[in-house]
């Protein structure tokens, strides 16, 4: 008898990644979502495609063993969460309030049931300490006895979540609605010790401890250096984030500013710099990939919360300053981020209305370093003349000063 997986949210990363992760580690999948169309489908053919694309082979795989729960179907979501073995979320960071009833009713079904077996969720959605934000909202609908059950047996798993997931064309949508465009890399790091009980054995699955340096490597390195690459994309008026890639000065700068965030890391988690920089290396290859057709649109849409103090770049900034690191490259991302607007977030229309863009690295960005905030506006002013050239040499032109600096000391 094959062991239960929910999965809540069968989206991209949903289907595209955890799901398929699962189903191929013979475990029956139980995706929860809201789509009638997706619901349906899943329930008809209990199978759905994946196609793995890179510049040298692609190719197809089949998703088996899987089905279907409306998540506005209360019961039905908690019996099968009762009867699961292990779970993850990957339904967004706004949607994460929305769905803590029904797995409370799941909870307390199995407890009822007399299941005190652990349950571990993996939280795949793309925020710092999401472990403790589902904490939280547990803990303010429960009793004081729920509280200790939780406790007991509930696991809240970070994971990070690596793998690209690109927007398919209309034309491979309509061939199958179910059908997902991902990139071959599939590896799901996860926090070790957060684990009720011990880690399953899965390929792929990746258990570590401490887990802080994998979500911050993540954030501050592939996310960032992802943001950059689509934020210098746009300066030159290229579609495509490998063909932002191809252009040398944004190869170079997006590797120099990853380059900062690794020694950073380095040195606040004790990991060999060679280390990260194979998989700084690993992912300037991926982020090439003429074959995923990822977006300069998709990748750099949400900048203000791009922006903001904790996240990818305002993080990885402050993450280098404590650890005595210039963030110079990465100043870059946070000055071409300004050009770049989307139909949901225009950070260069909204937060620049009524103020200044020194007033927003205050206010937005809460940065206060006075070298950092003239660093960037000098990159603003660079990058008005869409002359990656330019910005690259007033770059190593403070790679110099700095340089000079720690020698004259």
């Amino acid at each position: 008898m094959s062991k239960i997986f929910v999965q809540y949210g069968a989206g991209n990363i949903g289907r595209g990644f955890i799901g398929a992760l699962f189903s191929q580690a013979d475990y029956e999948v139980k995706f929860i979502d809201v789509v009638p169309e997706v619901i349906e489908l899943l329930n008809r053919d209990h199978c759905y495609p994946i196609k793995i694309v890179d510049n040298e082979k692609s190719e197809s795989i089949l998703i088996q063993n899987v089905s279907a729960i409306n998540g506005l179907e209360q019961a039905e979501v908690a019996e099968a969460i009762a009867s699961a073995d292990m779970m993850a979320t990957s339904v967004g960071v706004n949607i994460l309030p929305r769905i803590i009833s029904n797995l409370l009713a799941g909870f307390r079904l199995r407890w009822s049931k007399g299941n005190m077996q652990p349950l571990n969720i993996i939280i795949c959605e793309n925020l710092l300490d999401a472990d403790k934000f589902m904490h939280k909202l547990f803990f303010e609908q429960m009793n004081e006895n729920e509280k200790v059950l939780f406790e007991k047996t509930i696991g809240l798993v970070e994971a990070s979540i690596g793998r690209m997931v690109p927007v398919m064309t209309q034309e491979a949508k309509q061939e199958n609605p179910l059908g997902v465009w991902v990139e071959r890399y599939g590896q799901l790091p996860i926090d070790k010790a957060a684990f009720k009980g011990e880690a399953p054995t899965i390929a792929n699955l990746v258990p570590f401890s401490p887990f802080e340096y994998y979500i911050r490597r993540k954030l501050f390195v592939h996310n960032m250096g992802h943001a950059l690459s689509a934020y210098l994309g746009n300066i030159i008026e290229e579609t495509t984030i490998w063909q932002a890639m191809s252009n040398p000065y944004v190869k170079i700068i997006v590797e120099r500013a990853m380059l900062e965030s690794a020694i950073a890391l380095s040195k606040e988690f004790g990991v060999p710099l060679p280390i990260i920089r194979e998989n700084i290396t690993d992912l300037l290859l991926r982020f090439a990939n003429f074959a995923l057709g990822d977006t300069v649109a998709r990748v750099g849409k949400d900048t203000t919360r791009k922006l903001s103090e904790n996240d990818r770049f305002v993080g990885a900034m402050n993450l280098c300053l404590k650890q005595g690191v210039l963030p110079i490259y990465i100043c870059i991302g946070i000055a071409a981020a300004f050009y770049f607007s989307d139909s949901k977030t225009e950070i260069a229309d909204t937060l620049l209305r009524e103020q200044s863009i020194i007033d927003v690295l205050h206010t937005h960005c809460k940065i206060e370093d006075s070298q950092i905030v003239d660093m960037i506006f000098i990159f603003y002013n660079d990058l008005q003349e869409n002359d990656l050239a330019q910005v690259l040499e007033s770059a190593e032109a403070f790679e110099k000063a700095e340089l000079s600096k720690k020698i004259i000391i």
